[in-house]
Formats: structure tokens, C-alpha cells, sequence
């Protein structure tokens, strides 16, 4: 679990100094748009080829944090915007609100703009600059593991820090940008992310299947 497919090169991401760039590609479909309720059951009919996700995906869906894309569809192959990510975390976290400043680019009416400022005031993500944060464009895997390390700093529980020779393990190493090396490190030695066929892929884009891996092995230990 946690594979994905392949990048090219990365245009920065989520950095300690809120200057987090990323691809703006075509968005993904909203998390919160199609909330089907608790699922307990096989109800969605296109896990076929995500069998290594679909228990991941059952339990995020029955505990809240992701939603399906139908009535009986979860879309696994489809890559997720950074906004709905940050969601994401802040729903699987249980993160509190707070006041600050929006970012420049997200509009006040947007599903997300709430839980969005919700991850800027406490820490998880940046900005790709000029206090904008690209909130349509899809999420980076390596973008995808700094917010993870950030929300768990955020609710207390930061990842032991790793020495970045155990990213000497994956092929695609070298694509990894800078500031994304000791986030991705630390969630490599905690097992959260394991790669896929000696690959960690930094700068694919993120799917639902992956990122529900993720999270389930985080909150649900």
C-alpha cells in the first residue's frame, strides 16, 4: 500500500517557511460533496483494484474523515486536491479552529475555506507563497507527507525525527525536494508510508486509495 504511480520534476511544496508550490492540475472531485454517511458494508463497487485500501477506506468513511465520490463509488485511483486534504487531517485529528488571516486565493464560500484556515492557524500547511495555497491544484505525495507530519506535530504527537539515509532505500530518492526530506523521512521509519516497488514516488500525485492507507495507519493505532 501506499504506491503510486510516477512524476516529473518537483516544483517545491509544503515548506517550513510557507512557501509551499505545487503542479495546479486538473482538481479533484470534492471531499465534501458527496457525503454518503457511514459505510459498514461493501457499498462501494469500484475497490476491485484497491483491495490493499478497501478496509483503510471502509473505516475512514464509517469514522467520518473521507466520503465517497456516488452513492457506490470511492474513486481510489482519482488524486485529491490539496484543500481536501488539509480537511482531511484536520476531520482525523479533531483539529480546533482559530482566527487568522485567509489565505489570498481561498474564496470565503468554498466548502473548504473554514477547515483550510482551521490547518493554516495550527501549522499544517504553508502557502505556495504571497499567502496564496493553490487550494484546487492536486497534492503531492511528498506535499501529502509534510501536512501529515505537521498535523501530528500539531496534535502533539511528533514523528521521531529520522536520519535521511533511509531514504537511501528508495530507487527515486533523488527527486525529493529539500524541504520534504526529513517529513519523509520520519514517516518512512514510523511505517506510515512503505513506498511501492522500492519507489516512493515524492512528486506523483497523491490517489484516495494511498491517502487512506495513510491515515488509517496513523489514527487507527
Amino acid at each position: 500500500g501506499g504506491g503510486g504511480g510516477g512524476g516529473g520534476a518537483p516544483s517545491g511544496g509544503e515548506t517550513s517557511d510557507t512557501t509551499d508550490k505545487d503542479d495546479n492540475t486538473t482538481p479533484s472531485t470534492p471531499e465534501t460533496e458527496d457525503n454518503t454517511g457511514a459505510v459498514t458494508s461493501d457499498k462501494f463497487v469500484d475497490l476491485g483494484s484497491h483491495t490493499w485500501a478497501k478496509d483503510a477506506i471502509y473505516a475512514l468513511v464509517d469514522a467520518g474523515v473521507v466520503n465517497g465520490t456516488s452513492e457506490n463509488t470511492y474513486s481510489p485511483a482519482k488524486h485529491i486536491k490539496r484543500a481536501d486534504f488539509a480537511i482531511m487531517l484536520v476531520r482525523a485529528f479533531d483539529v480546533a479552529g482559530g482566527e487568522g488571516e485567509q489565505f489570498a486565493d481561498v474564496d470565503s464560500s468554498k466548502y473548504y475555506a473554514k477547515e483550510l484556515l482551521t490547518a493554516k492557524v495550527n501549522g499544517i500547511v504553508g502557502g505556495i507563497g504571497d499567502n496564496k495555497f493553490n487550494p484546487e491544484g492536486e497534492i503531492s505525495r511528498q506535499d501529502m507527507m509534510v501536512m501529515l507530519s505537521r498535523a501530528l506535530e500539531a496534535q502533539g504527537k511528533k514523528l521521531e525525527k529520522a536520519d535521511e539515509s533511509v531514504l537511501a532505500q528508495f530507487a527515486d530518492a533523488a527527486e525529493l525536494s529539500d524541504y520534504a526530506k526529513a517529513a519523509v523521512a520520519s514517516v518512512v521509519k514510523a511505517g506510515i508510508i512503505t513506498g511501492s516497488n522500492g519507489r516512493i514516488n515524492p512528486v506523483a500525485k497523491a490517489t484516495r486509495a494511498e491517502i487512506a492507507v495513510m491515515l488509517e495507519r496513523v489514527i487507527g493505532k
